[in-house]
């Protein structure tokens, strides 16, 4: 292993310090960690680094141009991958800045052949947390301190496109995701910072899925009055949480290639229910439609829920998935009203402009509409091109 530090009269007791707060991590151990995996360990004043980094994302340091980073390379270019790696991995705190300390570099060679090249490049180092000059307890002073790590050291692979870290101080736990389009992230933020995040991570998601928002118009499409409107967007609400709140604490899981197409199947129902209804010579029941509305609005939680577990991840027990669940539900939940609001004040202002008639034209286009994008979304993702 390279020992690549600055500050050499220290290496020894950081090193020692950073091995103690990492499992114990030794040289024979740091070919263990996972490809782009790691942790970040917050003691007193400082905070501790070990990652799995994809030699991809290093510039100038592949000579033989085989993909992977030899012994050799890692010698030659110590100084150059330092440098990359401190640009590429950057702790922020209230007084800017944090410099990364380097402690160790290694290969991550396959076990069964450890003198190989390595496609992955373990970084062992070491963050000087800032502290107050009034306040003399490092630890306390940690607490309150609000930080953030930026990560960009993606690898060119489709596989190397995120980061996962650990984040840990005393009996706090954080698990993050680290992607190009979100490299950076609060880490252990407050209560209401992570309100705040989730809030606008919910109303986001929602805005940005244009299934989703497909059906908030499909059930807009009926018809109804203010006071309906207001019932058929609470059982959406409500069933949507209701399985996004089991498949983050209950641990209930559904993969992707089933909930996907359910989604758009929802869509697909929710049209066929209410061309259906315009063609029956008494009116449906308004429970019969609500009962829809929250059985579809079930399967959207699923999507939700795999949509929150990609972002942040929070110990079961803690108080910041509490929040974060209760943001994210109130983004969701603003995001809709929002798309309501919008499309009865477009409908008001027609009707007015227009007459009477262009209300009912435009909700059977909307259900038309809905109808060939669900069956098209539901066929793509049943069967792939």
């Amino acid at each position: 292993m390279i020992v690549a530090a600055q500050g050499w009269q220290r290496a020894g007791l950081a090193g020692l310090a950073l091995c103690s707060a990492l499992w114990g991590a030794t040289p024979a151990q740091a070919h263990l960690i996972a490809a782009q995996r790691g942790t970040l360990n917050l003691v007193g004043d400082a905070a501790f680094l070990v990652l799995s980094v994809p030699v991809s994302a290093l510039k100038g340091v592949d000579d033989n141009g085989d993909g992977a980073l030899s012994t050799d390379e890692l010698r030659r270019h110590a100084d150059a991958i330092r440098t990359q790696v401190q640009a590429g991995v950057q702790l922020h705190g209230s007084a800017g800045s944090v410099p990364l300390q380097l402690l160790m570099l290694d290969v991550a060679a396959p076990e069964n052949a450890p003198a190989a090249a390595a496609r992955h490049l373990v970084v062992m180092g070491r963050f000087q947390l800032p502290t107050s000059k009034v306040q003399t307890d490092a630890a306390a002073k940690t607490m309150r301190e609000p930080l953030s790590l930026r990560f960009s050291l993606f690898g060119t692979a489709a596989d190397e496109q995120q980061q996962d870290l650990t984040i840990t101080r005393q009996q706090e736990t954080q698990w993050l995701r680290f992607l190009p389009e979100r490299p950076t992230h609060a880490l252990l933020p407050s209560a209401a910072a992570v309100l705040s995040e989730y809030v606008r991570t919910g109303a986001t998601h929602v805005l940005s899925g244009p299934d989703h928002v497909l059906f908030l118009l499909v059930v807009l499409a009926a018809g109804w009055g203010w006071r309906s409107l207001l019932g058929a967007l609470t059982c959406f609400t409500a069933g949507h949480a209701l399985t996004l709140i089991a498949c983050v604490w209950a641990g209930w899981s559904v993969p992707a290639a089933i909930v996907e197409p359910a989604i758009a199947a929802t869509i697909i129902g929710m049209a066929s229910f209410d061309a259906w209804a315009r063609r029956r010579d008494r009116p449906v029941r308004p429970g019969a439609r609500l009962a829809l509305v929250f059985a579809c609005a079930l399967i959207h939680g699923l999507g939700l829920a795999g949509a929150l577990s990609e972002l942040t991840q929070w110990a079961p027990d803690s108080a910041q998935l509490a929040w974060a669940l209760t943001g994210f539900n109130l983004g969701v939940e603003a995001a809709q009203v929002g798309v309501a609001a919008g499309v009865g004040l477009t409908l008001l202002g027609l009707n007015s402009w227009m007459g009477q008639g262009v209300y009912l034209r435009a909700t059977r286009l909307a259900s038309g509409v809905a109808l060939l994008a669900g069956s098209f979304w539901f066929v793509e993702r049943v069967a792939p091109f």
